[in-house]
């Protein structure tokens, strides 16, 4: 169960379940690209790269 709930809570979920729909939102929203899959890809090349970077280093702060 705790297992479960870490990889719920990791840093590499949060970046797919929560900042990818978010950037991509946010982009058609301020009309930055055009809707579809050019938004899903943004929003993919943006928030993976995070998401990955704090999995890595265990923390989303830049200062550790």
């Amino acid at each position: 169960m705790n297992y479960l709930i870490g990889i719920l809570l990791a840093p590499l979920t949060f970046a797919i379940c929560f900042l990818w729909p978010l950037i991509t939102q946010a982009s058609v929203a301020l009309e930055m690209i055009e809707a579809g899959w050019p938004a899903i890809v943004l929003g993919a090349a943006i928030a993976l790269p995070f998401g990955l970077m704090a999995q890595l280093r265990g923390s989303w702060l830049w200062i550790k």
